[in-house]
């Protein structure tokens, strides 16, 4: 039988199991990335249009608008007009609440779908 110090370390095999989860980390990470940082996007416009001082003179149309060009340069592929919903919550306050899906496609016929929602309330009426 060898000694202990013959019998130190990894194997290849497991060596190459190692890397192989950290290789797929990796791979999580990269696909991942573009839809969260679009996110961030999403939240920082909704934001600042929470901000704008007359937002209680605006409609869901010109809220709808105003996003929509935030999207556009921030070059978001969303669609404020079906996942932008305002819900009354009384005494001239309401919120803006942007909900949407997003389907990240890893390989073969696996996919990851990601929800992401954010909600910011306002005050002024509708």
């Amino acid at each position: 039988m060898r000694s202990k110090k013959y019998q130190r370390g990894m194997s290849i095999w497991s060596m190459s199991f190692v890397v192989g989860v950290f290789a797929f980390i990796i791979f999580l990470i990269f696909k991942l990335f573009p839809p969260y940082m679009e996110y961030f996007k999403v939240v920082k416009a909704l934001d600042s249009l929470a901000q704008n001082s007359d937002i209680a003179a605006m409609s869901k149309a010109d809220m709808v608008t105003a996003l929509g060009k935030r999207f556009d340069i921030d070059n978001v592929d969303i669609d404020p007009a079906k996942n932008l919903y305002l819900e009354p919550r009384g005494r001239g306050s309401r919120l803006m609440r942007i909900h949407y899906e997003n389907v990240v496609p890893l390989f073969y016929n696996i996919s990851l779908l990601l929800e992401f929602e954010h909600a910011k309330e306002v005050r002024g009426a509708e």
